[in-house]
């Protein structure tokens, strides 16, 4: 049993040992530093001194159009209300904002609500406008979506 031990023990240095040889090298190079070097014969560099120089100019990215997409909407003569729900298909970002106009003659009425990113599209809240004081006949739903980088519309027709 104790030639059995001594064994066990010797492979196992054997095998330790082994590993050292695989990796000669181990601490040879050092591992890089975000800081400054640990000599002793490092000095800070001097303060860098104001200068006159021209601002740089803004850049403003151009606004790009959205894609606005209408998957549902219909009128709700029962509850007296016109719902919709769209998306914009080209862009997938939080921020910005959709806005459905009902448009009857001259009379027009508004909602806006936030969009937020879905996956790969940019999905709008739910929007409802109710349609009293909207004539009745053909409705004119509109919503555009707006954000700091897109701007675009889709229309439909609806019937009250």
């Amino acid at each position: 049993m104790k030639s059995l031990k001594i064994a066990a023990i010797l492979l196992a240095s054997t095998a330790l040992a082994g590993c050292s040889l695989l990796y000669p090298h181990w601490g040879a190079t050092t591992f890089p530093t975000d800081g400054p070097s640990s000599s002793s014969n490092y000095s800070p560099s001097a303060q860098p001194t104001a200068t006159a120089s021209a601002s740089p100019t803004p850049t403003v990215a151009p606004i790009q159009k959205a894609t606005v997409n209408i998957l549902q909407s219909s009128v709700d003569a029962t509850a007296g209300v016109v719902d919709v729900v769209a998306q914009v298909t080209n862009v997938a970002e939080s921020g910005g904002q959709c806005t459905l106009t009902v448009t009857s003659g001259s009379t027009s009425k508004t909602q806006t609500v936030r969009a937020e990113s879905n996956v790969d599209t940019t999905q709008c809240f739910p929007m409802e406008i109710q349609t009293a004081g909207l004539a009745s006949g053909t409705l004119l739903a509109t919503v555009t979506y707006r954000s700091a980088g897109y701007i675009g519309s889709a229309s439909v027709s609806l019937s009250k």
